[in-house]
């Protein structure tokens, strides 16, 4: 574990807290009304000297709530209150997702996935977080008694019927019928750390490139599956290290060294049984699933004010009511030292993203590498596992999971750990096997599958984030991220000054990718090397960058440094990760702000414009390929079925003759929607059919990606797949997308059809009062404003959907400029409101500007805050026995 100076810290940690403890919303109330909530004592209280303190929380007219204390401790256990006034419902669920414990009363369909969170053991490392803090610094460790005690306190008004059941716990219709229970000291860190490995889960990514592997192999050697549509990277040229140059077609797994397995022969249905089981396994793993995200920042020297401008919109799970909350934290007004705006996860304590007094912040996932698998052997009647030349213990534990009706489900899973290191977690027969994946098929003949991950030992992310948020500048920050152990985010920073971008986390400092990190591993001494050494990669060799010549950075989880541009990540100086963003995204980001600084004079709503954006960069590449194929149409006679049809030439001049923009107006965006998914299929549904509807049905454009790449033959041997002429493919996708047009429109006319009817956003929750539906909305796979749907219905590309649904995208979007004093200035939008009471007029609130790409300014100064004021009350502490 890397060596940090804790004490270096001692006074910014006082913020992590604050930054650790999520965003908590105000209550309900009408316009103008004021009223006053008095707390008591609760299990969170640090000591004898709580302050009977008053806290005054005001909502404005965005339904944003304000928060103003005197001192530290009274803003935490304020925020404590106020989060579990407006979420408590949300925070519980929350908590059962990390805990195991959905199933108590979701019932069986959530046993999958409590499984999944009992092997991974979040309990543990969470306690373990908590403990590390509380010795290492405790006074952080009594903030996050007071938000507790702050949680706990409305919990005990609920039970005691001096507060109403929130909504989703009562008896009635479509409600769960539970009571709510109060928090331990040990819940935020819990569930962060299920936060922590949901930004870094590759997981089913990894055995997905096994199955591939293991039973694909010819297709590998024409499909390049690390290799990105667009050679776009985060960092500047000046940053990037040099790298191997690319030595043409890939070489074939087989001759790679170490030496693979004998391969398996499978029929058809036991390939078909193992997708499905892959299937299952990403459906029960959702909730620990990797989003994405945008972020970029552009350099004063470029833009109208001379000030730097940041942007950040984190793709996450929609739903209803939102993931994240808005919150403004402020006790430097009075005696404190926080004054913190932004976003923050329910039931994790924190305001991870926004900006304090003088510097703002954003944040992608990086996508760099922190997990590993591997086949092992078990001796001893499985008392021990075989990790290289060690033997290790495993340590076995009965996981009980209580199902809603009475049921019990056992969960065995073993943990291999000797001497107080931990190596792992066997997934293989506790997680897999029962989701129909039979490990065997993976790894060698009695061999289990054992996963670990840099996040399974304590950490201290809090202090990180209470760094972040005392920042004063963006070397402070840099500074500040520098202490990030797990969570692979790329962090950017501005100031009135500078800005600033770098990625720091715990990895495995592999020497490279010899032994196929992206994929389960052979049980060898140099695969385990680094784990048992805990030799970490060195920050030298993280990315970082000022900009100091182009000006500019963006990510949208592409690659980094460059390292996947020929589709190998064996020739590299280092290994980094695999699984990267395919690039469609972070191209037209790079395009347009290059095009936009090289113009000069940029503005925040040129910003806006850029977030909102809905252009297929996919259609820059198709567009050509549809246009060549219906050229040849015309002089082949081998094709001469396709040009004599009327209706082939005008959906050609449909697809041709649209803006390439996603829009929900737009019938060129849902024509060239079901093209590109027909092609796809097309062109490699013969060769991976089983993988194909599976990839394309998990993550849309990764899908998209390798049609692109095979149908513009930048693959080397792209022929070998393009069986019967790219040509004949093209068009013959183009005849099934005219057919399918017909059936569901009566024919191709434009004025038949929008992307708006078919495509949208479902914003789902388990309860029918909180369920918002589904809306149109706009965007794509390909696009910034990032809207994926999958075209074929649950991974049968044979079969399209009737109706496409996104359920993943932007949570909030923000644009940050600086005023001529250095304050952070924010205009944003975000998704749904801030309160969970779907009678509350701020259930909604949001909703209509994220859908509508409408940015308002969020206000910070405080006569901003109370020109916006809607309402505004008073909490009141009570004065606390000291802890025993």
């Amino acid at each position: 574990m890397r060596q940090l100076n804790w004490n270096l810290w001692a006074g910014a940690t006082l913020l992590a807290t604050l930054a650790t403890l999520g965003a908590a919303p105000a209550c309900s109330g009408g316009a103008g009304t004021s009223e006053t909530a008095t707390g008591s004592d609760s299990d969170g209280d640090t000591d004898g000297e709580s302050a009977a303190g008053e806290v005054e929380v005001i909502i404005d007219e965005l339904g944003v709530t304000h928060i103003y204390a005197d001192n530290d401790e009274d803003l935490m256990w304020a925020a404590g209150y106020q989060m579990a006034t407006d979420r408590l419902f949300q925070m519980d669920l929350m908590r059962r997702r990390a805990l195991g414990r959905r199933a108590e009363v979701l019932g069986p369909g959530l046993v999958d996935s409590d499984k999944a969170s009992r092997i991974f053991n979040f309990p543990r490392w969470g306690a373990a977080d908590a403990e590390r803090l509380r010795v290492e610094q405790p006074h952080v460790y009594g903030l996050f008694e007071a938000w507790i005690a702050g949680v706990n306190q409305r919990v005990d008004e609920i039970q005691a019927g001096e507060q109403p059941l929130p909504y989703g716990f009562g008896a009635g219709e479509g409600e769960l019928n539970y009571a709510p229970e109060r928090w331990s000291i040990e819940d935020p860190f819990i569930v962060a750390k299920l936060l922590m490995f949901g930004n870094s889960n590759q997981l089913e990514y990894e055995l997905l490139t096994t199955f591939i592997e293991e039973f694909f192999p010819s297709v590998l050697n024409t499909v390049q599956i690390s290799k990105p549509v667009y050679p776009a990277w985060t960092l500047p040229p000046e940053d990037r290290p040099a790298l191997a140059p690319s030595v043409g077609a890939p070489t074939s797994p087989r001759d790679a060294e170490p030496p693979y397995r004998p391969r398996r022969q499978l029929d058809r249905a036991q390939l078909e049984q193992l997708g499905r089981g892959l299937a299952r396994l990403r459906e029960a793993m959702a909730p620990l699933r990797v989003q994405g995200s945008n972020n970029w920042a552009v350099s004063g020297r470029f833009t109208a004010d001379g000030r730097p401008l940041i942007c950040n919109d984190p793709h996450q799970p929609l739903e209803s009511p939102s993931l994240m909350y808005t919150q403004h934290l402020n006790s430097a007004d009075a005696n404190g030292r926080i004054d913190v705006i932004g976003w923050s996860f329910v039931g994790a304590p924190a305001v991870h993203l926004g900006h304090n007094r003088r510097v703002g912040w954003a944040a992608t996932t990086g996508f760099a590498d922190a997990m590993d698998m591997w086949g092992v052997t078990l001796s001893g009647d499985s008392g021990a596992a075989n990790l290289g030349d060690e033997t290790i213990p495993v340590i076995w534990r009965n996981e009980q999971i209580t199902v809603k009706g009475g049921e019990v489900v056992t969960v065995p899973a073993g943990d291999v750990e000797a001497g107080g290191q931990y190596h792992g977690v066997l997934i293989g027969d506790a997680l897999l096997a029962p989701l129909g994946i039979n490990q065997s098929m993976l790894v060698g003949d009695g061999e289990h599958i054992l996963m670990n991950w840099t996040g399974f030992r304590p950490t201290m992310e809090s202090a990180a984030f209470a760094a972040m948020n005392l920042a004063d500048s963006v070397d402070d920050y840099e500074s500040a991220s520098a202490l990030i152990d797990v969570g692979t985010f790329n962090w950017m920073s501005a100031d009135i000054d500078d800005i600033s971008y770098q990625t720091n986390v715990l990895l495995p400092d592999r020497g490279g990718a010899a032994h196929d990190p992206y994929r389960v591993m052979e049980n060898s001494p140099e695969s385990f090397e680094p784990w048992m050494q805990e030799r970490w990669l060195p920050q030298s060799k993280m990315p970082r960058s000022r900009a100091s010549k182009t000006g500019y950075f963006a990510t949208a989880n592409n690659d980094p440094f460059g390292f996947t541009a020929d589709g190998d990540v064996k020739n590299d100086p280092w290994y980094y990760g695999y699984f990267y963003a395919v690039g469609y995204r972070a191209k037209r980001l790079q395009d347009e702000l290059a095009r936009l600084t090289q113009r000069g004079g940029v503005t925040i709503e040129d910003m806006q414009a850029l977030q909102t954006d809905v252009y297929s960069t996919n259609a820059d590449l198709m567009v050509p390929v549809i246009e060549a194929a219906w050229a040849a149409a015309a002089s082949d006679p081998a094709l001469s079925e396709y040009a004599a049809r009327a209706d082939l030439e005008q959906l050609v001049s449909v697809i041709a003759g649209w803006d390439r923009r996603m829009s929900r107006d737009s019938s060129g965006a849902l024509a060239f929607h079901a093209f590109a998914s027909h092609v796809t299929a097309r062109a490699l549904g013969d060769d991976m059919s089983i993988l194909l509807g599976a990839i394309m049905d998990i993550q849309a454009p990764w899908g998209l990606k390798l049609g692109a790449l095979l149908l513009t033959e930048s693959y080397p041997n792209s022929g070998v797949l393009l069986q019967g002429g790219k040509h004949g493919i093209v068009l013959d996708a183009l005849a099934q997308t005219a057919d399918w047009l017909t059936a569901e429109f009566g024919g191709v006319d434009p004025s038949g059809y929008t992307w708006g009817e078919r495509h949208g956003t479902e914003f789902r929750n388990p309860t029918p009062a909180l369920d918002y539906g589904w809306v149109s909305t706009d965007g794509g796979d390909d696009t910034v404003n990032v809207s994926m749907s999958p075209f074929f219905e649950g991974g049968d590309i044979t079969t399209p959907r009737s109706r496409w649904e996104s359920h993943d995208g932007a949570i909030f979007r923000s644009c940050t400029g600086f005023d001529a004093e250095g304050t952070p200035v924010t205009w944003m939008n975000y998704s749904m409101g801030n309160s969970a009471d779907p009678e509350s007029a701020r259930f909604s609130i949001a909703q209509e500007d994220w859908r509508s790409g409408t940015y308002r300014q969020l206000p910070f100064a405080r006569a901003d805050v109370e020109a916006a004021l809607e309402s505004s009350f008073t909490l009141k502490r009570a004065p606390t026995e000291p802890a025993m």
